[in-house]
Formats: C-alpha cells, structure tokens, sequence
C-alpha cells in the first residue's frame, strides 16, 4: 500500500507540488524542466491552477510526444479464396534506443510491409518483430540505419498502471485518422474493466476473426481522454511522462487501455523470444458471483485430454488454491488475473491445485503444457480458386482433426475451379494430396502449386484428394492460368471524324426559334477531330445535322444517341457523304469525305497483371484527343489500380499513360506484356515505372512482393529485404 501512494501522483497532489513550486520562486517550463516563476501572492486562484495544470500536461507531454511514432501498413488478407491487399493505420511509441516500438497487434495483423513516422517527421522502414493476438499487442523494430541520427533516438519510460486510480487524469496520445500526432485529457473511470458476456458473470471471449481469441489476460483501463480510429497502439500516459496503458478500443466517449502492467512484460517477451511463451492447462473459469459458494472459482469447462482432464479435474469443481494461493474469484473482473498466473508458469512445470467437489476438498497436481497459437499462416492459390490455412495444433485440438498434416480450406472463389469442380471443394476442406502427393503442411501444398502452375502450357486437370468431415473425397478441378483472350474487334467501317450531341425536340425547339428555322432536331456537332477528312471540310463545329444524303436524322431519345454514327456506318469507307446543317440562319450541303472506323476504347486491347495489381490498355485515338497526348506519345493507359497493390503503392495512378518499365519501353499492349514476363521470371526486388501524367514525366518504384508464398515466407523475405 505505501508503495502504491508513493507511485501514485493525483491531480490534487500534482497541483500542489505545481502551485508549491511556484509559490517558491520555481515553475515548470512546457520542455518539463524547472524555472523561475513570476511572484504571486495568489497561488490558488483559477488562473494560477489552470497555468499549473498546464505545465504538468505539457511536461508529460514532451517526455513522451517525441518517442510516438506513426504507423502505416500494408496488408494482405484472404476473403471468399482471394488475395486482396489493404492498407492500415495505427500508432505507437519507441521504447528502447535500439529502435523497438509497441504497437496494437490489429494494426500489424497481416502487415507485410511498415512504415513509421517519427515526431521529426523522418519515414523508414520497419520489421515486425513479435506479435501476441492474445493481449492485442506487438513489436516492431525501426531500421536504424535509415536515420539520420540513430543514437540520439528518443525513447518513452514505463509507469506503474497499477498505480492507478479511478479519477488520476491520463493522457491519450497518437495519430488519430492517421493525421498529425495529438493528445487528449481525461480522467481513468475503471481500472480493471472486463467485457462480460450473458447475465454478466461470464467473460466475453472476443475474437478478431474466427479462431483468433483475444482479451483473454487483459483488465482494460477505461478513460474518457479521446480516442479514434489511428489511436490504436498509441500510449496512455500518466501526469509524471509515463506510459501506462496502450490504447486499443474507442468509441462513444469511452477509451480502453490495456495496462502497462500487462504490456511490459509482453513487450519484453516478443523482443527476446518474438513470441510469448505460456502455459496451458485446459480450463475455462467462471467467477462465484451468481452461485452459493463463497470462496474459489468455478471450472466452467475442461478441455478433454488436456492438462487439468488428465490431473483429474472436471467441469463444476471449484477451484480454491493454485500453488497456494487464494483461487477465489467473487467477480468477473477477477478472472484475467488467474488466467495469468497460469499462463506465467514455465511450460512444462507442475500447478499445484486445491479443489472442492461435491462438498469435498482434494488435491491435484497439473503439468502445464504450452499454449498453442490459435490460427496457421495462410495463402492464397488464385489459379484453383481457394485460399488455405496451415493446421495448428490448436485448431486440430479445436475441430477434433486426427492431425495437423495437410492444409484447410478457408474460401472458395465464386465460379473459381474448385467452386465449378464436381464435388466442389468447400471451406473446412483438409487438402491431403495433389496428384497423388501427399501434403503435410501448407509449405507442401505451396510448393506442389507452383511446380503445377509454372508449366506451360497448364495443366488441364489436377487431382486433389481431400477430408471433409472424417470421409476421403477426391475430385478434379481444371485449372485457370491469368492469361486473358483480346477482345475481338469490328471490322473496319465508314467513319466521320465529329463527335455529336443528339438535339432532341425540346432542345430544338429552342435552337429552332434562335437559328429561324421550323425543325432542329438532329445532332450537333461538338467536335470535329484533328488531322482528319472531316477537319479538312466545311463543316464547323455547332452546326446541326438534320440529314445524311438526305435522308433526315430525327432522334428521340437519349437512347437515339448512337444513330448517326450508325447511319454512317452503313456507308462505304471510300468516297463522299452529304450532311444538311443548320449554321445560323443558312441552311447547307456540306460534302465530307469518309474514311474508316478508328478503335475506341471498348475494343482496346487489354492487360491485367495481378503481380502488381495493375491494369493497362492500348492508347487510341480518341484517347489521345480526349487527354491531349500529342502522337509521337507511346504507351499503354492505366486503367486501374489496386490502392494497397505494388504499382497502387509506387505511385502509379489510373489515367497515367505507362512508357517505360526497368529497362523496357513500352509502346503498345505486346511490348507490355513481354516486358512483364520478363519481370516476372527476374523478380526483381524493385522496378521503376517511368509515365506521364499530364504534362509531366514521373519515375515511380515497385518493391513488388512475389507469390505464391505463406505468410510466414513473405515475412521471412522481407527481414531478408532489411
């Protein structure tokens, strides 16, 4: 208890060590240093404990606003059997000189490549270092060598959550919206707050995605200093400068902290093991509350054949000491905390447990096993259509698997080979063999993929032998290699080079009764195209088209929009057509002189590359006059782009006409997809797009991830990278 009221500082006792200092001749400067303050008899008016209040924030502040760091993230996730990439966006704080920052794990989770901003506005690289989903927590490490000063590196200290109390005020600190770094004051209302799930004497088990627990150790801090989205893995301060909590949930003027109590020790754990070690016996408690016992807790379950079923312990029997210590637990609040005690017992060790079943007291001794991780690494086999998970020990536990050999399905890609196969494969699926190989991890299958797919051409059927609830199936699916057919296109035909507006009867009454004429009606002339037969005639543009060789044009709806261009296909390519116009008041013959059908954009020939998510298409002539690209201009036009894809990331923007890559110029869709092969066989760890946006020329750079692969290899790759 001392040592509790020494580590504590309250805003009552922080104003008066403020107001005690100033009435002394001292103040604090807002850099948390001492000075000399300006006399006052009044030491306790408003103003005076406002200007002190200020000083404090503002000396906790700057011990901590240095060290915090913006986090952005690029994501990989695998949904309905695709590989998609995201984005995120988070904060954190530099805990140690040697560059380790402290994060949330859902701003990392399924992070492949970091990037932090320090407090100086310096961006580099990070790799992540260890991630625990159980706490929501994890560990990343700059990459020092890309400061410009490593060794004056600022570094944040931790305090004593349990120091805490309801009303101490705290401050929240990060990158909310991923904008500039803030910070927020409130107070603590809850220093030990569970999610309670039922009548509220059981814990909510929450989970990020389906078999991935979190919380299960955690008594949030709760507080009302501000928090929103891109707050996530940013510190929650005390008034003496101190990390205190990691803020990780908000919303409707509630924030939750986890303790630093809590995130210390697994911060430690993931620097040196890059993982938390824990014990595991196999239980799920429950709290006194709603019962007539008045001491222990409750085993709520027993796994079967775990640790605790093996020592003899079943469900309902309460639990009242664990190596001699009280067990009890009359709230739900109660629970974390001997969730933790047994997890903090070295792997392997025994739990000595004192329980009382049917009125009776016994003994039992536990020998605790290691706490398995809930999910395997997963990747994505986009030429079958599926996406699969690596078999953990947990989940094999969890779905009463003989085994972890083989890999699981966890989506299928809607009208993909394995959705079309007879019998589809479905997510649950166990993959055991392909073609007749037989697949003991993820790894295994991963491998047999790209041996299968890197033939050309393809192969046109693969066996795929699989355990769909206990019983062995075997099935067929025709795989797909991204290769796309070119559009087919329209034979050549009589073209004249206008665009046109279709004037219909409200329009041309209007233009009727301007330009004196009975009837308007007919297409006007918005465009006439450069370097054409149609530019080298009389016609003008804003001339009204009321015939073609004198057969009257009379659109009636928007619908009719495509009716000139039409008639004037019927005609031959060769020779002369006469349009009627209205010009003012005159109404006149003017002879053009066709001449054939340019490609337009529907028939473009087209490319997608999912490597760098980038798709492309020819550059025609009505792009050329649309965006003003002058003729000696080559390329391809982008016509998409994945945000969080490797070309997205690089820079290259939808409307960019693409000219060059690495070494390559490209000039139509063939000298595109050569130069892509050729990338592709290379795997360069960077390519350089060269494009022109507008009237300006930009070099942008690809640091392209190459698949397939687990997740587990592409991190392996990029701490290869750094």
């Amino acid at each position: 208890m001392r040592r509790r009221q020494i580590a504590r500082l309250s805003l009552a006792s922080a104003l008066g060590l403020a107001s005690g200092l100033a009435s002394s001749g001292w103040a604090q400067s807002g850099a948390g240093a001492i000075s000399p303050a300006a006399s006052s008899s009044d030491t306790g008016s408003p103003e005076r404990l406002r200007d002190d209040l200020r000083a404090l924030v503002q000396q906790a502040r700057d011990r901590v606003f240095p060290a915090l760091v913006n986090i952005s993230v690029i994501t990989v996730n695998f949904m309905g059997g695709k590989e998609t990439k995201g984005g995120s966006v988070g904060s954190g704080t530099i805990i140690s000189p040697e560059g380790y920052v402290i994060t949330n794990y859902h701003v990392v989770e399924s992070g492949r490549r970091f990037r932090v901003t320090l407090a100086d506005r310096q961006e580099v690289g990070a790799t992540l270092v260890g991630e625990d989903p159980l706490t929501d927590l994890a560990i990343l490490k700059l990459n020092l060598d890309e400061l410009t000063d490593s060794k004056s590196l600022p570094v944040a200290t931790w305090g004593d959550s349990d120091a805490l109390m309801v009303g101490d005020y705290v401050m929240a600190m990060g990158s909310p919206f991923a904008l500039s770094r803030s910070v927020t004051l409130g107070i603590v209302s809850n220093t030990e707050r569970v999610f309670t799930a039922g009548a509220g004497d059981e814990m909510d088990e929450m989970e990020f995605n389906p078999g991935q627990r979190t919380g299960l150790f955690t008594r949030w801090i709760q507080h009302d200093a501000a928090i929103n989205p891109g707050n996530s893995g940013g510190p929650l301060v005390n008034m003496q400068g101190q990390i205190i909590g990691i803020n990780t949930l908000g919303g409707t003027n509630m924030g939750f902290a986890s303790p630093s109590s809590l995130a210390r020790p697994v911060a430690e754990a993931l620097v040196q093991h890059g993982t938390v070690p824990r014990s595991y016996v196999g239980v799920a408690l429950k709290s006194i509350k709603r019962s007539d016992f008045t001491r222990g807790a409750i085993l709520n379950s027993v796994v079967e054949d775990g640790p605790a079923w093996k020592a003899g312990l079943r469900p309902g029997d309460l639990i009242l000491t664990m190596d001699g210590t009280d067990a009890t637990a009359r709230f739900t609040e109660q629970i974390p905390a001997l969730a933790r005690m047994i997890a903090e017992k070295p792997i392997g060790s025994n739990l000595a447990i004192t329980f009382e079943r049917a009125g009776k007291e016994s003994t039992a001794t536990i020998v605790t096993e290691k706490l398995l991780a809930d999910r395997g690494d997963e990747a994505a086999l986009r030429g079958w259509g599926f996406s699969v998970l690596q078999i953990t020990e947990q989940m094999a536990k969890d779905r009463k698997l003989e085994s972890t050999k083989g890999a699981m399905v966890t989506g299928v890609r809607s009208s993909g080979p394995a959705d079309t196969a007879e019998p589809q494969i479905n997510p649950g699926d166990v993959l055991i063999a392909i073609n007749g190989t037989k697949i003991e991890s993820l790894k295994d299958l991963v491998e047999q993929y790209t041996k299968i797919m890197s033939v050309d051409p393809a192969p046109e059927t693969v066996l795929i032998e699989f355990d769909r609830r206990g019983k062995n199936n075997v099935t067929v699916i025709k795989p797909r290699p991204d290769k796309k057919e070119d559009p087919p296109r329209e034979l050549p035909k009589a073209w004249i080079a206008v665009a046109t507006q279709p004037v219909l009867k409200e329009l041309a009454a209007q233009l009727a009764s301007q330009l004196g004429h009975a009837d308007a009606q007919g297409f006007r002339v918005t465009r006439i195209y450069p370097g054409t037969n149609a530019a080298g005639s009389d016609l003008k543009t804003g001339d009204v088209i009321v015939a073609l060789n004198g057969e009257k044009l009379s659109p009636r709806t928007l619908q009719d929009a495509g009716l000139f261009n039409r008639r004037v296909r019927q005609l031959t390519s060769e020779g002369n057509a006469t349009l009627s116009v209205l010009r003012g008041s005159e109404k006149l013959d003017v002879k053009v002189p066709l001449e054939r059908t340019r490609i337009g954009p529907e028939e473009a020939l087209r490319d997608q590359n999912k490597d760098f998510d980038i798709s492309v298409r020819e550059l025609t002539f009505f792009d050329r006059d649309d965006m003003r690209i002058d003729d000696d201009a080559k390329g391809v036009l982008v016509e998409n782009t994945e945000r969080a894809g490797w070309a997205g990331l690089a820079g290259v923007f939808p409307g960019d006409l693409l000219q060059k890559v690495g070494d390559a110029e490209i000039t139509d869709i063939p000298s595109w997809r050569k130069a892509m092969t050729d990338i592709a066989k290379r795997q360069p760890e960077k390519v350089t797009f060269v494009v022109l946006r507008g009237t300006r020329t930009f070099f942008l750079f690809a640091e392209p991830d190459w698949k397939p692969q687990t997740e587990a290899q592409a991190k392996e790759a990029e701490g290869e990278k750094k």
